[in-house]
This record gives C-alpha cells, structure tokens and sequence, in this order.
C-alpha cells in the first residue's frame, strides 16, 4: 500500500496524534488534535508543545523531556499517562497518552496518541462521590443505632437488675418462678437484639484496611466468645490467610457460631460439634479460578433446602429464641469484603456455610 494510505489513517484517526521533535517542537499534528482540543493541526506545527497543556504542567513537562534526552531514565510513565490538555477555547479535557520515540531522517521525534477519557473520569466521579454518600449514611446509621441501643439498655439493665433483686427479696416458687423465668428470657432476647442491631448497622460499612488474618487464631478466638460448652470445634484451614478486617471477620464466625448452637445437636445425638476449614479447590468454576475460600459447618439439625436462601433476611429465625438478625450480618460483612457466601448442607446433614474469598 501507499504511503499516502497510511497518512491518511493516522490524519482521520479519532485520537489526537502529535508528534516533536527533541526541543519539544510540534512536527506534525492530525485532524484528531482538532477534534479533541480545538486546535487547527496546521497552526499548531512549529508551536511547543505545552501549548497544548495549562501552565501549571508545562515546567514538569520540559524537565521530564530533558531528563529523558539526558539519561534515558522517564520520570513519567508513558505507557497510559493520565494528563489534562488544554482546549483551544481554554477549558480542559482528560487525556489518556500513550508516547513512543522514533528516528526521523536520522532526528530523534516522539510521538504521543491522546485519547479523551472524560466518560471514564466521570462515572469515576460519580461512583466515588456514590461512595462518600453511602458511607455518610452508613455512619449516621451507626450513629442511630448507637443512640438507640443506649436509650434502651439504661432501662433494660434497670429491669434485669430489678428482676434479681425481686427473686432475692421473694424466693419465688411454682408459677411466681415460671413467670420470673420468662421474664429473664424476654429479657435476654432483648439484650441479644440490640447487639444485633448495633452488629448489623456496623456491618453494612465499607470494611476497614484489610489485613492478612491467620483463620485459625480468628476462629479459635471467636469460639471462646460465642461458642458452647456443650458444643466442640475442630480448625482444618492449613495455616490459612485471609486478607480481611479482622474485627469483622470475627464477627462474621461469632455469629455462625451462635447460629449453630442456638439450633443445637439432632435430638438424642451427640453434642454439637462444629468445623471451620479451607474450601477445596477441586471442581471450582473457571470464575472461581483465581479465588480461595473458607467454610463453618455442623452437625446439628441442617438448613432445609426451600429455606437457603432466606435465612439470610433480616428477621429469619425457625426458633422463638432467634433475633433473625445473625445470617443477615454475616451475608453483610461477606458482601462488604466483596466475598461471595452460600448455604448449603454439611456432609453430616448440618448446616454448611462456604465463602469464597479473593486469594492473597
């Protein structure tokens, strides 16, 4: 093909081509630059190139070329640099630039493509202030939550402290002792609602700077806090890291760990034992190729197949004794992780709960 054929691509390209020569020179400039800046390619050759550029870049842009030319060390990156040209009619646009160095008639010239990425750094704009808007709401939900919770545990600890001295003071028997029972009941119902409440207004936020958490030790150290006596638990995650914030991972196992003991063993079984261990990879998806995962499961009395999906609603419970707000927690925190978690049924009947994670 002709030379001429080749010219004629660059000239009606969509990006803005220049290219100078090593005094920053502009050599030569197709129809792009006139589409994206505004500028005639005819006036502009012979101009610098900062004239394309608003002032405050232009001393960077000379010191770079010239270090370059120099030491052949770039101090900017040219394989995507996000740069503002500066429109003929002085506003400016975002420029993605791409620069290569060739010989010309035995000079040294650079070439740049510029593309305009104004749709790119707009919904970029937009997603982040979309971000700042949620986390704001997040917090003054937290903060509600917060205020909530102690407007209600004042009067609460009032009436679990009374309710103590009135068995001291009656020693109650019969159906005074049945009453007082269901009382501490609802009362403890109660307590474990606005910790659910408090958990899942935190639970909802971006997660803080993850770490590289040790499983086993989170696990370990969430059992302590919410698991039984009755009940055991057994850590199969091979030295396992997960890139988290840890405070609420914790909070994540503590609630499946409540979860499982409130359902408790089979009837006439074995006290309930619990597992935590490392997902294996066998059989994954190719979408799942590039991530690692964890599972809690028991052997306790299982998830029906119908209900796998709503126990993770807010205010699911299948026990009178449930606040319904312990899997909705732990779907919230997995979400917040950019985790994915199912439901689904242990090899001994119970309930499983596998999480895939990012790999570190």
């Amino acid at each position: 093909m002709e030379p001429s054929f080749f010219e004629g691509l660059v000239s009606r390209s969509r990006d803005a081509i220049v290219t100078i020569d090593t005094e920053s020179e502009i050599l030569f400039a197709n129809e792009g630059v006139e589409r994206l800046l505004g500028h005639d390619p005819a006036a502009i050759e012979g101009e610098p190139l900062t004239t394309l550029m608003p002032d405050r870049f232009r001393d960077r842009h000379r010191n770079a070329v010239t270090e370059y030319l120099a030491t052949g060390e770039r101090s900017l990156d040219w394989d995507d640099i996000e740069f503002p040209g500066l429109h003929a009619d002085g506003h400016e646009v975002p420029l993605s630039i791409r620069f290569d160095e060739h010989e010309h008639r035995g000079e040294r010239v650079l070439s740049g493509v510029m593309r305009d990425i104004s749709g790119r750094v707009e919904r970029e704009r937009e997603l982040a202030a979309a971000n700042e808007r949620l986390e704001q709401q997040n917090e003054r939900l937290e903060q509600f939550a917060a205020v909530v919770s102690h407007d209600l545990r004042d009067p609460l600890n009032t009436t679990m402290a009374t309710l103590s001295l009135l068995e001291a003071e009656i020693e109650p028997e019969g159906r005074a002792a049945e009453y007082i029972a269901t009382l501490e009941t609802s009362l403890d119902r109660m307590e474990l609602l606005i910790q659910g409440v408090l958990t899942l207004a935190k639970s909802g936020r971006t997660v803080g700077e993850p770490t590289s958490v040790d499983l086993e030790r989170v696990a370990r150290r969430s059992w302590e806090l919410a698991g039984a006596e009755t009940a055991t638990l057994s850590v199969r995650t091979d030295g396992m890291t997960v890139t988290a914030d840890e405070e609420r991972l914790r909070a994540l196992l503590e609630n499946l760990f409540r979860n499982a003991v409130q359902h408790g063993p089979r009837d006439g079984g074995d006290p309930l034992h619990v597992e935590v261990g490392r997902l294996d990879p066998d059989g994954w998806s190719a979408e799942e190729s590039d991530t690692d995962g964890f599972y809690v499961e028991d052997d306790g009395v299982g998830i029906p197949t119908a209900d796998r999906e709503a126990v993770f609603e807010r205010g699911y419970s299948t026990t009178d004794r449930g606040t319904g707000l312990g899997l909705s927690i732990v779907r919230a925190i997995a979400e917040a992780h950019d985790w994915s978690v199912t439901a689904t049924e242990s090899e001994a009947g119970g309930a499983r709960f596998e999480f895939h994670t990012a790999a570190d």
